[in-house]
């Protein structure tokens, strides 16, 4: 049996967030555990909570992404977790929604993952990468058995996450569009998570994010 009811696992670089992201959660999920994955070059002096530290993986070539970088640090976060619930996020994000595990427990199916509807579509396989939450189980099985990344070919994070799970992982071959749903709750990003993003702090930037990540994804491969 876990010792945990939920369970935090921040993941990537100590942003100047961080810090103020651990101490809302700390304030906001008394009793939930709250481990932040992050890279052996990083100085996370002064944030409360567990602090797993790892070596950042090579690049990867011709074509280099994060997407390793995620796969690993969530791979030495979920090791420390002991917890039957798991919320997984960027380190540079706050999810504000205080009530954000009974929105889970309401609203998805324990077989499924809880995302954000901000960067998933209903095409290509992609799922946003920023926040997932589940249970433990389906936290391991998505992270655990993701498979690295060669660097052969240009693909977002998102379709990589997205196509992997289901076709990789859960062995299914159906479209996307149809079975999305059977995997994944995808949820408001304001109104169910409430969260604010370090790199997105105006109206000006959401827009500007929004149509480079348009013109990124016309040069992604499926």
């Amino acid at each position: 049996m876990a010792k945990h009811e939920f369970g935090i696992l921040l993941q990537g670089r100590v942003s100047s967030w961080t810090k103020d992201i651990v101490a809302e959660y700390n304030k906001n999920f008394p009793g939930a555990q709250i481990v932040f994955s992050t890279w052996e070059n990083e100085d996370p002096s002064g944030i409360d909570c567990e602090i797993i530290q790892i070596e950042k993986p090579a690049p990867t070539k011709p074509h280099d992404t994060h997407i390793n970088a995620q796969i690993i640090g969530s791979q030495e976060g979920l090791k420390a977790i002991d917890s039957e619930i798991i919320l997984k996020s960027r380190s540079d994000i706050f999810i504000h929604n205080r009530k954000i595990f009974e929105t889970y427990r309401e609203k998805c199916h324990p077989e499924k993952i809880m995302t954000v509807n901000w960067n998933t579509f209903s095409y290509e396989y992609r799922i946003s990468d920023f926040v997932l939450v589940s249970t433990t189980e389906i936290m391991r099985e998505f992270w655990n058995k993701m498979p690295l990344f060669d660097g052969s070919y240009s693909v977002s994070p998102e379709t990589y996450f997205g196509k992997m799970y289901l076709t990789k992982i859960r062995n299914d071959q159906k479209p996307w569009e149809n079975i999305m749903n059977d995997y994944f709750a995808v949820m408001d990003y304001h109104l169910d998570f409430q969260i604010e993003w370090e790199k997105v702090t105006t109206w000006e930037k959401v827009a500007e994010w929004y149509e480079n990540a348009r013109d990124i994804n016309e040069k992604w491969s499926p």
